[in-house]
């Protein structure tokens, strides 16, 4: 595993804030107001939904999926690139969005759509063709996004933290960007200053330091590895709403390490980047992508190491 630093701030206020059970902070959907976190459990719309729910009904998972998933929960607070096998679920030839009828929602009128676009950072003659070029899948741990609401004919911009089983559509990077039960935008989690608070409900199983954020893979991608919420079976999805060209994969193989010693570093030598020396023997890691400020990004070797703990 090879892991780059930022400052720790966002993860560890993550852990001493987000600590709730059932319905937490003031209750209220006052999106605007800084210093708050939203839980939003997957199937709640939560505050200033763009549109109805376009999340598909999924399918109870079998058996070997709940294993699966029990398997993978994440068991410390990090940042995950986009790109790690296994980040995210779904169902074989089913996408968890209609993305058709995300796109009739949102291109209904003309305020809706141009909010829309000037969120995600597109056109507003693009919104249809950006949301195809989408995948749509599932969140398989609880996720820190910020999310952006649909108000008085403007957005609005809040911290949240995504329930697992969610339903998003995530684009080339493996970065979730539309959420389905609601249609709202997101993008990547920004840190907060000082202390903040929570708001919405709490789910079962929930745990601060399980939390995850999602960061861009490094570089542009072409399919996202999932698995199949039904029978646990590996899948290769395409970027795309076409879930059609879906097939399924042997699981990933985790990579032994090269026995070749390691000459030992220099006393200044370490991990590029930090200033940190790198133990004896310890191969120092490649360049990684460059953190999200104020958050740690976790850059794994293996797929299976995402959700060893």
């Amino acid at each position: 595993m090879r892991t780059v630093t930022g400052t720790l701030a966002t993860a560890c206020a993550l852990a001493a804030a987000l600590i709730a059970v059932g319905c937490v902070g003031s209750g209220g959907t006052d999106t605007e107001a800084r210093g708050e976190v939203f839980l939003q459990p997957a199937a709640d719309r939560g505050p200033d939904p763009f549109t109805p729910s376009t999340a598909a009904t999924t399918t109870p998972p079998s058996a070997a999926a709940r294993a699966a998933q029990a398997a993978g929960a994440p068991r410390s607070a990090r940042a995950l690139s986009g790109g790690t096998p296994g980040l995210y679920g779904g169902t074989a030839g089913v996408g968890s969005c209609d993305v058709d009828r995300q796109i009739a929602y949102l291109t209904s009128g003309p305020a809706k759509a141009r909010a829309f676009a000037r969120a995600e950072g597109v056109t507003e003659a693009s919104v249809p063709d950006f949301l195809r070029g989408l995948a749509p899948v599932v969140l398989r741990a609880d996720t820190r996004v910020t999310d952006h609401g649909f108000r008085h004919g403007r957005t609005t911009d809040f911290q949240s933290v995504l329930q697992a089983g969610t339903a998003v559509l995530v684009d080339d990077r493996g970065v979730p960007r539309v959420r389905c039960a609601c249609g709202n935008p997101l993008t990547p989690a920004v840190a907060e200053r000082g202390r903040f608070g929570t708001q919405g409900c709490s789910w079962s199983g929930f745990r601060p330091g399980q939390v995850i954020v999602v960061t861009p893979a490094p570089r542009a991608i072409t399919s996202v590895t999932i698995i199949d919420v039904v029978d646990g079976t590996w899948i290769e999805r395409p970027i795309s709403h076409d879930v059609h060209h879906d097939h399924v994969i042997p699981p990933p193989v985790r990579e032994t390490p090269a026995t070749m010693p390691t000459p030992a570093p220099s006393p200044d030598a370490g991990e590029p980047g930090t200033g940190i020396a790198a133990p004896a023997g310890v191969p120092t890691a490649t360049v990684a992508p460059p953190p999200t400020p104020g958050l740690t990004t976790t850059v794994f070797d293996s797929p299976t190491d995402v959700f060893d703990g």
